[in-house]
């Protein structure tokens, strides 16, 4: 059976007997197209004059209008469930694919969140993280370019576009006040619709449920054109399943499908794994749960924040399907009120690296390989990074002395033989 005949045989049925009968399965077995016109003729309501009007409307509007007389020849006696299982295979030729005007990348913030796609943007607790894409998602509502200098120069280019938010972690008020305080900064939030914003919903958002994913798309198509979706944490949308599980996939895979039957940048706030890990690790092995989330999504993106300076963070893409994204340092910019709540906040770009910066990164990537004594430590970075002082590096080592980030024992005639420090020392 084909994906044809078994959208034929659903329509009939939504369309003679108002859908009786139907679940939310045999929704989600349509391919992405006709599942979003499947959602805009169940939601024109129970007459079936007024279903096929829409159908009608919304196969026109996609030049698909021979599918017309498919719906009309189907069995109206058919099997839906036997026909279910043979869809979602069909396949297309390389012949075609030749042929075919394949419609150009879509970039609502470029190079890190093309149209349609998924991705994750990860760190551990209170490195600014939502703040951090709050930030670019009010950039995005208001179509201005993101991460720019204090001189407003040097940002990533932004195409303008609706955003929707589903917080599943703050609550209403703490959530206002950020989205508020930011907005105050870019000057927005006059407009309507630019930005809207679902707290702590009822029903919950269980992405593990197919009924539940085709709610969320109709909840969307409602809203008309959507840009981004935010869901703030991933974690809080699991359902029963949890994240270590390889049962994650099927969590991915609905939130793929939300993606492209939306044409949605779907952006997943996520945690980092606590500590630093004992063999030092790729940074992409720092995204918390089962490999199925990193394998699902098109860009993973790892927010560090300084520990010396805790304005300051790091965006650092880790994991990426298409086009490189820049390693990017920015700075928290904030004014509070009397009551210290957040009433403007933004985030400038920063250089990437200055001579502290690159000694500390420097002195964690050798102590990574092994310990070393204070004067070998200093020779290591110097060969590394020969623009540095031996002040450069020895501030580096006290600020990371300091933070506990490396440790020392005393070796002989009282020397420091350093190495990282193992556990979790962050702030939770």
């Amino acid at each position: 059976m084909t994906d044809s005949v078994y959208a034929a045989a659903f329509f009939k049925k939504l369309i003679r007997d108002n859908g009786g009968g139907l679940t939310a399965s045999d929704f989600s077995a349509l391919p992405v197209n006709m599942l979003e016109i499947a959602l805009s003729v169940h939601g024109a309501g129970q007459d079936g004059g007024a279903r096929w009007a829409r159908l009608e409307k919304e196969l026109h509007a996609r030049e698909l209008a021979p599918f017309l007389t498919e719906i009309i020849n189907a069995d109206p006696e058919s099997d839906i469930s036997s026909l279910r299982n043979g869809a979602g295979w069909a396949a297309f030729d390389l012949a075609d694919v030749m042929s075919e005007e394949l419609p150009p990348v879509v970039w609502l913030v470029k190079p890190f969140l093309p149209r349609p796609s998924v991705t994750a943007w990860f760190g551990k607790p209170k490195s600014l993280k939502s703040l951090l894409v709050l930030d670019m998602c009010l950039h995005v509502a208001g179509g201005l370019a993101w991460l720019t200098n204090p001189q407003y120069q040097d940002g990533m280019t932004v195409n303008q576009a609706r955003v929707v938010w589903v917080d599943l972690e703050n609550g209403a008020v703490t959530f206002k006040r950020r989205m508020k305080a930011i907005a105050n900064s870019l000057g927005l939030g006059r407009s309507r619709g630019q930005m809207l914003a679902f707290s702590m919903p009822n029903p919950w958002p269980d992405l593990s449920q197919d009924e539940n994913t085709s709610a969320l798309i109709g909840r969307l198509q409602e809203l008309g054109d959507i840009g981004v979706l935010v869901i703030d944490h991933l974690g809080q949308a699991l359902g029963a399943i949890d994240e270590n599980s390889p049962l994650i996939s099927q969590v991915m895979g609905n939130i793929r499908r939300i993606a492209e039957a939306c044409n949605v940048a779907v952006v997943l706030i996520h945690h980092a794994k606590k500590g630093q890990g004992k063999d030092g690790g790729s940074p992409e092995d720092q995204l918390r749960g089962h490999g199925a989330i990193l394998a699902n999504v098109d860009a993973a993106y790892l927010i560090e924040r300084d520990k010396i300076d805790r304005t300051n963070i790091k965006l650092i893409p880790v994991a990426v399907r298409g086009a490189d994204a820049p390693n990017v340092s920015a700075q928290f910019s904030y004014e509070q009120d009397a009551n210290l709540e957040l009433s403007e906040a933004r985030f400038w770009k920063m250089s990437w690296q200055n001579n502290f910066t690159r000694a500390r990164d420097t002195i964690l990537k050798l102590l990574a390989e092994g310990k070393k004594n204070h004067t070998q430590l200093i020779a290591a970075v110097k060969m590394l990074e020969s623009g540095l002082s031996d002040k450069n590096i020895r501030d580096a080592i006290a600020a990371l002395e300091s933070t506990k980030e490396i440790i020392f024992t005393s070796g002989k005639n009282n020397s420091k033989i350093y190495r990282l420090a193992e556990g979790d020392n962050d702030e939770n």
